[in-house]
């Protein structure tokens, strides 16, 4: 038994080895909201308004394949006391103030890859949802964002 201790230790150190170069060559997430917000100006699209927010949005999906505490799924909205409507504001729950909804599977067209997909609500304003929505997916260090209401989707590649 303690002759296969250390080759296990020694394959995880190996592993992560290779895990590191490669993360470091990643773009950073800040980067690419950029960029992403460039191409949608450029294609006369709505651009997200709060890029740090969504810079923060990707990291803490990297970091840890789930959204931040400040993000309910529509069914534990609906649950908290939120119509559904989508002229109701979630903020009008003392439960949801300064919630917004994200986590939900992605119902929208179809997107590259294999996995399920999910969204999340970007730039929401007093908690009303906007037409901003990234699309991410744990299987995938890929995210889409649209800010259209799903007519145009830009790809947002993997960062740090």
């Amino acid at each position: 038994m303690k002759r296969y201790f250390p080759m296990v230790v020694g394959a995880g150190l190996l592993a992560s080895l290779f895990v590191l170069p490669a993360r470091a060559d990643l773009p950073q997430c800040s980067a690419v909201v950029q960029a992403a917000n460039q191409l949608l100006a450029q294609q006369n699209k709505k651009t997200v308004q709060d890029e740090k927010k969504l810079t923060a949005l990707l990291k803490t999906l990297n970091r840890d394949d789930v959204l931040p505490a400040d993000y309910v799924t529509r069914e534990q909205a609906l649950k908290l006391g939120w119509s559904g409507k989508a002229e109701d504001s979630l903020w009008s729950v003392w439960a949801l103030n300064k919630k917004q909804l994200g986590g939900d599977l992605w119902t929208g067209k179809p997107l590259p890859g294999k996995g399920k997909w999910y969204s999340a609500d970007v730039d929401s304003v007093r908690g009303l949802r906007s037409n901003k929505h990234l699309i991410y997916s744990p299987e995938s260090a890929t995210r889409y964002l649209t800010t259209d209401n799903d007519a145009t989707t830009v790809t947002l590649p993997p960062c740090q």
